[in-house]
């Protein structure tokens, strides 16, 4: 008898405890999903990755969250305007998410246009034998194919360049196959990247496959500049700044840190940004 009370009594006292442990066990399985975080780095770039993307083969580019205009002309080297008169969108150049963006320029297809219709007219009729009549048909006039002219009211001058960092060019800039766009620069750790020339804040995110934390600042209807790589993002799109004003915190590409990679669009085409900073 005192063996059974002694044993009943044992799992009285047992039973909550289990009954803990297994709920505690539960909620930690449970809470796996929430408390997990990959131990992929995000600050983890590839420099050789930071170039101008070919155009799919379909010709088109399905707008993902976050992306412009300026950043999708940036992404593929076109001229945003062109991009802009393609597809028919209007400044200040809004595009929504899962819309379908034509990267092919409208001057091909005007041309193809023209030489098709230059075909046409070139072909022979059937010699008429009968006697000609003096009746005179209606001249048709050739209505001239016209071409959006360049937009020109946002056309002035840049100014002076100033370096975005203070640091040493460790990566120049190359225009051969899917080399570097721009130039990679090395400076302090916790330096402050500074808008190289007066602008507006175009795109500011990290969207663009390679190019990390991106800020792109449009000078004028010409000239944007890139800068990439950032630890943090201190602008915001549509935001004014000047020449000297901090855009974000220098970051870097895997262990290859602090760096900035900086590059400078005219026309939508790449050149190198040590052609318009000042010299060192």
């Amino acid at each position: 008898m005192y063996r059974f009370f002694k044993y009943h009594d044992l799992t009285r006292l047992t039973w909550p405890i289990s009954r803990f442990v297994f709920l505690c066990f539960l909620l930690t399985g449970c809470s796996y999903d929430v408390l997990h975080y990959s131990t992929k780095s995000n600050r983890t770039y590839d420099s050789s990755s930071a170039k101008v993307s070919s155009v799919p083969a379909s010709g088109y580019h399905r707008v993902q969250s976050g992306e412009t205009l300026f950043s999708i002309a940036f992404r593929y080297g076109l001229d945003y305007r062109e991009l802009a008169q393609s597809n028919r969108i209007p400044a200040p150049y809004v595009i929504y998410p899962k819309q379908k963006i034509r990267l092919l320029g409208t001057k091909k297809s005007i041309s193809n246009a023209s030489n098709n219709s230059t075909k046409t007219t070139r072909s022979t009729s059937p010699v008429v034998t009968s006697t000609p009549t003096t009746t005179k048909l209606p001249s048709r006039t050739k209505q001239p194919i016209k071409v959006a002219e360049k937009d020109t009211k946002d056309d002035k001058p840049v100014g002076n360049w100033s370096w975005p960092v203070d640091g040493g060019v460790t990566r120049g800039f190359s225009n051969a196959g899917v080399s570097s766009k721009g130039i990679d620069i090395r400076a302090a750790e916790g330096a402050l990247v500074k808008a190289a020339a007066d602008g507006t804040v175009v795109y500011a995110g990290n969207g663009l496959i390679g190019y990390g934390n991106l800020v792109i600042v449009k000078h004028n209807d010409v000239y944007l500049s890139a800068y990439a790589y950032n630890e943090r993002i201190l602008v915001k799109e549509k935001q004014n700044v000047k020449a000297g004003d901090s855009l974000a915190v220098i970051g870097g590409k895997g262990e290859d840190r602090p760096l900035l990679h900086f590059e400078v669009r005219r026309d939508g085409q790449p050149i190198d940004p040590l052609n318009v900073l000042p010299k060192k």
